[in-house]
């Protein structure tokens, strides 16, 4: 082969690798509401094994606080929904790996995280608390030096305690707050950090007369997540969350399934 067929292979070649890089970069670019529609759906990814933000139901289907608001965020938009359920630690990555357009998936805005994304206004909230065996006496974080404490990896839980909790306290780390509250139940554990929300329903249905609430230690508002550079989709979402917790909208969720909206910050 001759040097000048060597050379335009080698320029095709690399061609080729710098267009699909330019392909590959711009699927997880920024987006406008014009490119959504373009692209005929919104994908939403929210967060999967913490009821009652976001669970399964019996036929396999998503369900919860979350699955409601993308919906209705779709609803607003005029698009078709993609549900895409992911877990705590996947959720940014997914994001900025464009596997989803945005996330609605029970995250909070911290300083640390907005160096990578962009955050909404708080469209949920809750309180982190304990959560026990019932007779076990934990009434505060100095209670739980020297036990072990299960939340979910990445998590507000797992920062919150990392933070908060006394020396001694031994976090134990799992992929999700489902396996979280098993390992609860199966005594792995000797108590949990999820929030009250879920802590309440997981009581409900699988905990009666074996755990038991303990007490709060923190509050978690939650915003709404694109990728950095898209501004208009988080102007919208900001819109949005005013407009439907103007109307009612957004309480009638959060009262389905955790109960009335809780006042939430702005900034």
């Amino acid at each position: 082969m001759s040097i000048k067929k060597i050379f335009n292979a080698k320029f095709v070649a690399l061609t080729l690798a710098a267009a699909c890089a330019v392909a590959t970069a711009a699927s997880a670019s920024a987006q406008s509401i014009a490119e959504l529609t373009k692209k005929g759906k919104i994908t939403i990814g929210v967060v999967s094994g913490t009821p009652p933000f976001g669970s399964v139901d019996a036929k396999g289907e998503p369900i919860g606080y979350d699955v409601d608001v993308a919906n209705l965020i779709g609803k607003y938009l005029g698009l078709p929904v993609e549900i895409v359920p992911l877990v705590p630690p996947a959720r940014i990555p997914a994001l900025e790996s464009g596997k989803v357009d945005m996330l609605a998936a029970t995250l909070a805005p911290t300083p640390e995280r907005a160096k990578s994304v962009l955050f909404t206004i708080p469209y949920s909230g809750f309180e982190l608390s304990i959560v026990g065996p019932v007779g076990s006496n934990y009434k505060k974080l100095d209670d739980l030096v020297k036990k072990k404490v299960g939340v979910s990896r990445g998590s507000t839980n797992d920062t919150a305690l990392t933070r908060l909790a006394p020396p001694g306290t031994v976090l134990v780390r799992f992929e999700d707050d489902s396996t979280v509250t098993q390992a609860l139940l199966s005594n792995q554990v000797d108590a949990i950090s999820i929030p009250n929300t879920m802590a309440n329903e997981i009581v409900k249905s699988r905990g009666q007369g074996k755990i038991e609430v303990k007490f709060p230690y923190s509050v978690q508002p939650n915003s709404m997540t694109v990728r950095k550079g898209s501004y208009e989709l988080q102007q919208w979402l900001n819109n949005f969350i005013y407009y439907v917790k103007l109307n009612g909208e957004l309480d009638a969720i959060s009262r389905k399934w955790a109960g009335p909206l809780p006042n939430l910050p702005v900034f």
